[in-house]
């Protein structure tokens, strides 16, 4: 006899099913069918739930957003670590941390999948940009940032450091990263308005200062 399961845990359980197969299988590989065999459902009930495959990818994505600003909702609690290294902890923990997290980064940016690319893009920036507002907002009253537009700041940060270290739009070489790096830092303390070298400790971390 089938165990009734409610509807969140069932909607859980494709969720995680089929994040398994579009890792190991592939996603253009992978069926609807093959996910149903799994879980152990009628289509019918996987319809009730979802419309259709790539909105199951979709709801993966989300949660990968929601992932990483919870992450990063930790780290900012931390207020043993300095303010502006909370900050870019923050922003650098929006890297998915599940095994087989390459391998959904790979097909979320593919030209054919630009739709979810946006999708991933325009809920992170809402996601992270509430997320970080307050602490930005305390450094400023703390005199350490000196800007005018916060919220647009901390959109900027959130979007060149995806569009340079994610989605693989430039054809770098590994030799190249420590210069993209060190740039995109010295270019974060300018939007920031924070003093020159305040992110040198980032460097450190990639391995970037002798």
């Amino acid at each position: 006899m089938k165990t009734i399961k409610d509807g969140e845990e069932r909607r859980r359980e494709i969720l995680d099913v089929a994040r398994k197969l579009f890792i190991n299988k592939g996603y253009d590989k992978t069926s609807i069918n093959d996910i149903l065999s799994i879980v152990d459902i009628a289509k019918g009930t996987f319809y009730y739930y979802f419309t259709s495959k790539e909105e199951v990818l979709e709801a993966i994505i989300l949660e990968i957003v929601e992932d990483g600003a919870r992450r990063a909702e930790l780290i900012l609690k931390d207020k043993s670590v300095p303010l502006v290294n909370r900050i870019m902890m923050a922003i650098m923990a929006q890297a998915p941390e599940f095994e087989g997290s390459d391998e959904i980064k790979e097909e979320l940016h593919k030209v054919e999948n630009a739709k979810l690319e946006q999708l991933y893009l325009k809920a992170m920036l809402k996601r992270m940009t509430s997320v970080l507002q307050e602490p930005v907002i305390e450094g400023m009253e703390r005199d350490i940032f000196h800007l005018e537009y916060p919220t647009e700041c901390i959109e900027s940060i959130l979007l060149l450091g995806h569009m340079m270290f994610d989605c693989e739009v430039f054809d770098w070489k590994m030799e190249d990263y420590p210069r993209k790096i060190t740039a995109f830092l010295c270019n974060a303390e300018k939007m920031l308005g924070t003093k020159e070298g305040e992110l040198n400790e980032f460097l450190q971390m990639f391995g970037q200062l002798s």
